[in-house]
């Protein structure tokens, strides 16, 4: 009698399995039923606590080793009642007659070998082949732990071996013709088996109806004829790890389209490593019940060396359909006939993974309409028709730290959160990455994730295996580069060299030196072959962990000399194409014609914050690999001053300005240093930092005064006076501007002198010089119209809102402010939108409207927040606190007015006074 309670029986022959009656019992998580299987070989004997860590966790058991396994086992004594026993510092499950699927299996065996060594082979016969019916597929089937491992290898030996004895058996009975398909399967399945191999030629040789006649003994009662065996229905999916993780929507559509009754052809793309394979098998495996007569799959080893000949592939196909050696056709265009036969109504799903092309899996397609098709492959495969082509992107990072959690056990993460974190950042979200970084970290269990982190930020490539393994990231990538030819192969490596998250064609064929269209044909290839992503038309990216690959290719294969040329290359078209954008934005200012030539013809760019952080890290990388570029850096930068109007990304430039600058000092290039400080002044004070751009603008203007460079000095004057006006010194803003306009008339900056005109109009009226306010509106208008200057002469209307304001004219001031905001949206100034959203809140407030004046300064805090503009986010608090207070909703005004408070103290703007004087005339709050 059994410890256990009554009715359990065991399963081993597969995966681990209880089951009470008809009733399965849950026997925990993997690791708790490797425990399990572990007592289970070892039925009724004791086996050691430390015999059960090793089996688990090997050489490396983690600190709760213990504490685990005695958790395991209390879990199970729960689920199966008093059969388990401690004993010592062991344990021993008492296992009884015909509870164990392996003791019913050897005794089988035990009784087979009695009789085939009594002279009864049919006999012996037939209880193997009861012994074998017994598996239900791989023995151990998911476990983890290398006794798992042990057992698993040593049971499926033991089942080989007694298959062999059957079909031993099977010759001796002179069952020839039966075992020729069983015994090809066999032999492919084992190809180092030369047993089989000798079964199986004897089955040939042999085989066939007369040789079976030929067999039985004169006088003696010919065999019965019985129908021949049925061929086992294909199962060929491969084993896929059971910590699948997320992919839930990927799933569904798969699952949508590849489900009967209208079954469809898929495809799922990506770059190495995203885990195509992975997600084609577990969907595979979730539509068995839907295709009965089986799954077809071949790895057709698409980016390797040798990929899969689809004759080849067919005649896989074709044996596991029941197809003999003899019987397969030799010209492949006659195997895929006698494929598709054989397909013909059946209900079959076909896996063809990691596709080279259309041509590789053309022949694989099944003709009948029953069948599905599921397609993995780097290449998107556009000529292949397919219902739905889904192309894979990283794990977004909550799934793959759940992924990592899975692996490495969710106690380490809970321990470690932001390092957990940090990891699967570092794994740039590809499942091939945290699956090594996991595996690494699951046989250390004393390692920290942040000793772990350390490891990894100090070693190029990122995950690179033991020696190249297969199975490491490095060696995945690899497969996808060495199908490229050399001048593929050079473009790939070169666009690692820069640090820009994007790239545009021209960019990329500059870096290369290419035409263009030679360019988009090589850029093309390597995003169909995974190794780049397009997000935009002919807009280019690397993953992360593939441009380090890249990069770390192109430290073998390209000299400092060759990166450093192609950062140039770069760097000029770069140049080029601001300049184009310079002129566009502002016409008739001089300094297009005044910047440093250019061997590349430019475009106006797509001016973005990505095109911009571009220009800006391309141009220190430049300049750290070769110092003597400052002064096309310098112009680089300094041609870049529109389109940071535009987006606002003022912060952005600041660090980029001060290591330009200072380079430009060490060489003693003052042109360059004169046209740096410019912008970095300039950058300063839209930045609100009034003190430290004077600073910056005055160095510069010494600077270009020396080089004689003097339409960047009316732009540095004009940004002074701006700088003054913020201090509201505006005696010395209205000296500024008119020594800008004067140098500006001088050197023909038609552009500087309108600009000055413009921005000069709030000193005018805060001098009380109306006339010549409005005199400044209008030439300014006039010029920037005359010129298609849309920029000023978006700023003039603003400019004339103002002096209508000051005017006492609120419904003009409010219209002449629309008109302006409307122009900069249109034309791509949100800074624009802005000053004019926060001077038409004046205006309202002007006109005793503070409910109209609190609507609007709400829409201007909302635009300077998005812009990240601090000091016009201070003005709009002030405005919108004073119109709340004036509305009487003295709650919100107060803490809209402290918050205006704290802004403009901190940024030291003299608006504070005016802030502090309406907060305090308000009642001070309910106690």
């Amino acid at each position: 009698m059994s410890g256990t309670r009554p009715g359990a029986y065991f399963s081993l022959l597969g995966p681990v399995q209880a089951h009470r009656g008809d009733s399965p019992l849950p026997l925990g998580p993997p690791q708790q039923r490797a425990l399990l299987a572990m007592l289970l070989c070892r039925r009724n004997a004791v086996v050691g606590l430390d015999e059960l860590i090793d089996g688990l966790w090997g050489g490396e058991p983690p600190r709760s080793a213990v504490g685990t396994v005695r958790s395991y086992v209390y879990r199970l004594r729960r689920t199966l009642g008093g059969g388990l026993v401690t004993q010592g510092r062991g344990y021993a499950l008492q296992v009884g007659p015909g509870e164990l699927d392996l003791n019913r299996f050897e005794e089988l065996t035990t009784r087979a070998r009695a009789h085939a060594s009594a002279g009864d082979p049919q006999a012996a016969r037939d209880l193997l082949a009861r012994a074998l019916d017994m598996w239900r597929g791989t023995a151990l089937a998911g476990l983890p732990g290398p006794q798992a491992r042990i057992q698993r290898e040593r049971l499926a030996e033991l089942r080989l071996s007694v298959l062999m004895e059957r079909v031993e058996l099977d010759v001796r009975l002179g069952r020839h013709g039966r075992l020729v398909a069983e015994l090809t399967g066999l032999c492919l399945e084992h190809p180092l088996n030369d047993r089989l191999r000798m079964l199986r030629d004897a089955a040939l040789e042999r085989g066939g109806p007369e040789r079976e006649a030929r067999a039985t003994p004169p006088g003696a009662a010919a065999p019965t004829a019985t129908a021949p065996p049925r061929l086992p229905v294909p199962a060929q999916l491969p084993y896929v790890a059971g910590d699948f993780t997320g992919r839930a929507e990927a799933v569904r559509d798969l699952l949508g389209a590849l489900t009967p009754p209208a079954p469809e052809a898929v495809v799922v793309c990506g770059i190495g490593g995203i885990g195509k394979t992975t997600l084609a098998v577990h969907t595979a495996g979730r539509l068995r019940e839907h295709f009965p007569d089986g799954q077809l799959y071949a790895n057709l080893r698409g980016v390797r060396e040798d990929p899969a000949d689809p004759a080849a592939v067919l005649a896989g196909f074709l044996r596991a359909l029941g197809v003999t050696d003899p019987a397969l056709p030799e010209e492949p265009q006659e195997r895929a006939a006698l494929y598709r036969t054989r397909l013909a109504g059946k209900r079959i799903l076909l896996v063809l993974d990691d596709a080279r092309d259309t041509a590789q899996i053309a022949p694989l397609l099944p003709g009948s309409p029953t069948c599905a098709v599921l397609v993995t492959s780097r290449s998107t495969l556009p000529e292949l028709p397919a219902a739905l082509r889904l192309r894979l992107d990283v794990l977004p990072a909550a799934d793959a730290l759940a992924l990592l959690g899975r692996i490495v056990g969710e106690e380490r993460i809970a321990a470690e959160p932001a390092e957990a974190a940090a990891l699967v950042e570092r794994c740039g979200g590809l499942p091939l990455a945290v699956r090594i970084a996991g595996s690494r970290l699951g046989t250390r269990p004393a390692w920290r994730l942040a000793d772990f982190l350390r490891l990894l930020d100090g070693r190029r490539p990122a995950f690179p295996g033991r020696d190249g393994a297969e199975g490491s990231v490095e060696a995945c990538f690899r497969l996808s580069y060495d199908l490229l030819d050399a001048g593929q192969a050079r473009l790939f490596r070169l666009l690692a060299v820069p640090r820009a998250a994007t790239l545009d064609l021209t960019s990329a064929a500059a870096l290369a030196g290419l035409d263009p269209a030679e360019a988009e044909r090589h850029l093309e290839r390597l995003t169909a072959l995974g190794l780049l992503e397009s997000p935009a038309p002919l807009t280019y990216r690397f993953h992360d962990l593939l441009k380090e690959f890249a990069a770390a290719r192109s430290e073998e294969h390209d000299g400092p000399g060759a990166r450093t040329a192609a950062l140039l290359r770069l760097a000029d078209h770069m140049l080029a194409c601001a300049r184009e954008a310079y002129a566009a934005e502002r016409p008739g200012h001089p300094l297009v014609g005044l910047l440093t030539p250019t061997t590349a013809q430019g475009a106006p760019p797509e001016a973005g914050p990505s095109h911009i952080e571009a220009v800006l890290a391309v141009a220190v990388q430049t300049l750290e690999a070769e110092p003597s570029a400052v002064g096309l850096i310098a112009d680089t930068l300094l041609a870049l001053d529109p389109a940071l109007d535009g987006s606002f990304l003022w912060a952005a430039l600041l660090a980029p300005a001060r290591r330009v600058l200072r380079t430009a000092e060490e060489r003693d290039d003052i042109r360059a240093a004169g046209r740096t400080g410019s912008l970095l002044g300039s950058a300063l004070t839209r930045l609100g930092r009034f003190d430290e751009a004077e600073a910056a603008l005055r160095a510069a203007e010494r600077a270009a005064v020396a080089a004689g460079d003097e339409a960047v000095r009316t732009d540095i004057l004009i940004c002074r006076a701006v700088a003054r006006q913020g201090r509201a010194d505006w005696t010395a803003a209205d000296a500024l501007y008119r020594e800008a306009i004067a140098v500006g008339t001088a050197c023909g900056n038609a552009w500087g002198t309108t600009n000055a005109r413009s921005n000069s109009v709030s000193t005018l009226l805060h001098l009380r010089r109306f006339e010549e306010a409005a005199e400044a509106c209008r030439l300014s208008l006039t010029a920037a119209r005359a010129g298609g200057d849309r920029y000023g002469e978006a700023h003039a209307l603003y400019s004339l809102g103002i002096v209508a304001r000051h005017g006492g004219r609120a419904a003009e001031a409010v219209a002449r402010h629309r008109e302006s905001a409307e122009l900069g949206v249109r034309g791509g100034y949100p800074a624009l939108e802005v000053m004019n959203l926060i001077s038409e809140t004046a205006a309202h407030l002007a006109a005793g409207h503070p409910r109209e004046a609190a609507e609007c300064g709400e829409r201007a805090l909302a635009a300077a927040q998005r812009l990240g503009w601090r000091a016009a986010e201070a003005r709009a608090l002030r405005l919108l606190g004073t119109a709340l207070a004036d509305s009487g909703d003295h709650a919100r005004a107060r803490i809209r007015l402290t918050q205006a408070l704290a802004h403009l103290e901190a940024l030291a703007l003299p608006e504070a006074a005016q802030a502090s004087a309406v907060l305090a005339s308000l009642a001070p709050p309910e106690r």
